[in-house]
């Protein structure tokens, strides 16, 4: 398989997503870009060396120039200011990673034009909104992880409550990677079988809410769940598989929402979103989905504001 995947920012989470592209055999270049080059430079050697232990060959390098990353099939987007202890919600973070990501990625969309970029910087629907705007890139070529990370939590709670495993469980958590997200119960099903909104269920979102709060908390990041959700979107694009994830994407029409990065079901292939799904929420949802619109424009408008 030729593929050139770069990961720019290679803190907790940018790490863990290159080993885990390199053991899964996702790419056969595999490029790290970080600020601190000597980190970038010792992570390229560390998963070097990890591959080893695995079936495929894999070249891992640190980059020292945003021309050494220039051609890469999909570019994922870790980068990040530092992250305060006491953090409560994500768009602490908004002045900070925007004017990083100014900085940073037009010199790398423009070494790398035909690029598939997959973002985890926080706040995730108003950067991915704004890596649409540098970039230029067709909004099916950026693609923010989203609730995906969000759902796959929820079906895990859901999964102890119901005794039936994550994966067959079709729940998703829709709108906003942030305080306006929502369980999307009435379209939830297992086996053909739809999956009650109770009470009971409609508390597990907000424990799904508040558990990487309580990792970050604990441990001081999360970085397993999230660049897991990142990986599954870059194989899903790599191998053309044609996944339907909730993932953070531009928004054109649906519910009436225009030109905001929300998540919904989107079909992920070879060339980014193939298309997206528009699911029938019931009017409690449809009203929650606006919501998370509202909020994430507020964040956007926070961008730019003095």
């Amino acid at each position: 398989m030729v593929m050139k995947i770069t990961v720019i920012g290679i803190g907790k989470v940018g790490s863990t997503v290159g080993f885990m592209l390199a053991r899964e055999g996702l790419t056969s270049d595999l490029v790290l870009w970080n600020r601190t080059h000597a980190v970038a430079e010792a992570e390229a050697t560390d998963i070097q060396q990890a591959c080893a232990f695995t079936p495929f060959r894999v070249r891992v390098r640190a980059a020292e120039r945003v021309e050494d990353t220039a051609g890469s099939d999909i570019l994922v987007v870790c980068a990040s200011v530092p992250t305060p202890p006491d953090m409560s919600a994500r768009t602490i973070l908004t002045k900070g990673n925007a004017q990083l990501i100014r900085e940073l990625i037009p010199a790398f969309a423009a070494a790398s034009p035909a690029a598939v970029i997959v973002n985890v910087t926080n706040p995730m629907d108003a950067i991915t909104w704004q890596l649409i705007q540098l970039t230029g890139f067709p909004w099916q070529r950026v693609i923010g992880t989203g609730t995906l990370v969000d759902s796959a939590r929820f079906r895990d709670l859901l999964s102890e409550q119901t005794g039936i495993h994550p994966v067959d469980l079709k729940a998703y958590i829709l709108g906003e990677h942030g305080a306006t997200q929502f369980a999307a119960l009435s379209i939830a099903t297992a086996g053909g079988e739809a999956i009650d909104a109770t009470p009971a269920r409609e508390q597990l979102l907000e424990e799904a809410k508040q558990s990487p709060f309580r990792v970050f908390q604990a441990k001081g990041y999360t970085n397993y769940a999230v660049a897991s959700a990142a990986v599954m979107i870059v194989e899903s694009v790599v191998k053309d598989l044609r996944h339907t994830l909730p993932v953070s994407v531009r928004i054109n029409g649906f519910l009436q929402v225009q030109d905001v990065c929300l998540s919904i079901p989107a079909v992920i292939g070879r060339g980014g979103v193939c298309f997206t799904m528009s699911p029938r929420l019931n009017e409690r949802e449809q009203a929650n989905f606006r919501i998370c619109a509202a909020a994430v424009r507020t964040v956007i408008e926070d961008m730019d504001s003095p």
